[in-house]
């Protein structure tokens, strides 16, 4: 059952609360942009100012934002205690978020607790300020607590992700549409990404008047020789007949800032024996990875019985990166699917599975998509790939 967006968000706090409690934390102070959006529910604000959340172990959390954010923090949070800071002299209001940090601990007995912080993602100057506004709290590296709650997604996430991977399924049809020899890798960029928002806003309901649709990042697309690079912006490069053509849509199919990973390849005209037989190949190690999915099954195994096949087929070298890595919020979250990480796969938790081969200055394959892991193996998050390689 997907549940409504107040009732996911209480849920959320609760278990963060939870958390708190078993770790012996008396609060967490959320400061990295995506947690304090997946803390907060507020999205759309530009993290050049310092946003934060304080969640208590017991009591109502308190999101503090700068004034410029205040209306749509109000607008968009589940919370009732929003407060915000100023950067000029107003009554009532401190001139920074470390003054408003302070009342803050202050008010909710914190002043002499042990707070968890997100020492990884908070930069040291913050990190000496809040040092500075409470002395008498221990602060304490607590950024595994969020990382370990968002690796399993809620029914409410997971609905997200499948409209997610609807708009990047959306971009890559759109460009299939408009791929011809003579067009620009740009151009063909923004037919996807005005197919990507246009699915997008059909997926937004009235309640949506304050989220926008619009895609965010870069579209990647690489043709021809360039087709090798893994992580290409769309160039004035024009697409000829036989060039391999990479798209990846990790970048630009957000929903609600939820995206999935979802990456494609086709031949504009014709293409080689080679490029098929790597292509078959890919595609046979990603549906062999699938098919070992289910919940207990090491993060490391996926990626070593695909790479294993890659290097049995000879084309070992030309292998990047792993196999793959959570999805939700960030383009990349935990777990990784590579040698090294042992985490088990668990029902809930959200995956990219993108088996690759780039052989430098000639062109390159990537086949990704992303599923969600059941009780008894996954699901898609976007369309199942092509068996073939596409040729247009």
């Amino acid at each position: 059952m997907v549940l409504d967006r107040k009732t996911e968000f209480t849920r959320r706090a609760s278990r963060i609360q939870q958390r708190l409690k078993e770790k012996g934390l008396d609060a967490l102070l959320v400061t990295s942009p995506t947690n304090v959006w997946y803390v907060s529910g507020f999205w759309e604000f530009i993290a050049i100012r310092l946003q934060s959340v304080l969640v208590p172990a017991d009591g109502d959390c308190c999101f503090m934002v700068s004034k410029n954010e205040h209306e749509y923090a109000e607008k968009t949070s589940w919370m009732d205690d929003v407060r915000y800071y100023t950067e000029f002299p107003e009554a009532g209001h401190h001139q920074n978020p470390y003054d408003l940090l302070k009342d803050v601990i202050a008010e909710k007995g914190l002043s002499k607790a042990v707070i968890g912080i997100e020492e990884g993602t908070l930069p040291l100057k913050e990190f000496r300020q809040i040092q500075e506004i409470a002395p008498g709290a221990r602060l304490v590296d607590s950024s595994h607590i969020l990382s370990d709650l968002r690796m399993v997604k809620s029914a409410y996430e997971i609905d997200l992700l499948k409209k997610s991977g609807k708009v990047a399924v959306a971009g890559w049809n759109a460009s299939l549409n408009v791929a011809k020899p003579g067009i620009r890798e740009y151009e063909v960029a923004q037919a996807a990404r005005m197919a990507a928002t246009e699915m997008a806003a059909s997926l937004f309901g009235p309640e949506d008047v304050n989220h926008s649709p619009l895609t965010d990042g870069v579209q990647l697309i690489q043709s021809g020789m360039r087709s090798s690079i893994s992580h290409g912006r769309g160039s004035p490069n024009r697409l000829k007949r036989g060039d391999m053509v990479a798209m990846c849509f990790c970048m630009t199919n957000q929903f609600k800032g939820y995206r999935v990973g979802f990456s494609r390849n086709f031949a504009l005209g014709s293409a080689t024996d080679e490029m098929h037989r790597v292509y078959d190949l890919l595609y046979k190690a990603q549906q062999t990875a699938l098919a070992e999915v289910r919940p207990g099954v090491p993060a490391s195994h996926l990626d070593r019985i695909v790479r294993e096949m890659i290097h049995e087929a000879g084309y070992g070298e030309h292998i990047e990166h792993r196999l793959g890595r959570g999805v939700g919020l960030d383009i990349a979250e935990a777990p990784d699917l590579k040698e090294g990480d042992d985490t088990p796969l668990a029902a809930g938790m959200t995956l990219s599975v993108e088996p690759a081969i780039y052989i430098t200055d000639q062109w390159g394959v990537q086949i990704e998509d992303s599923i969600v892991v059941t009780e008894d193996g996954f699901e898609y998050l976007t369309v199942a790939s092509e068996p073939v390689l596409p040729v247009i």
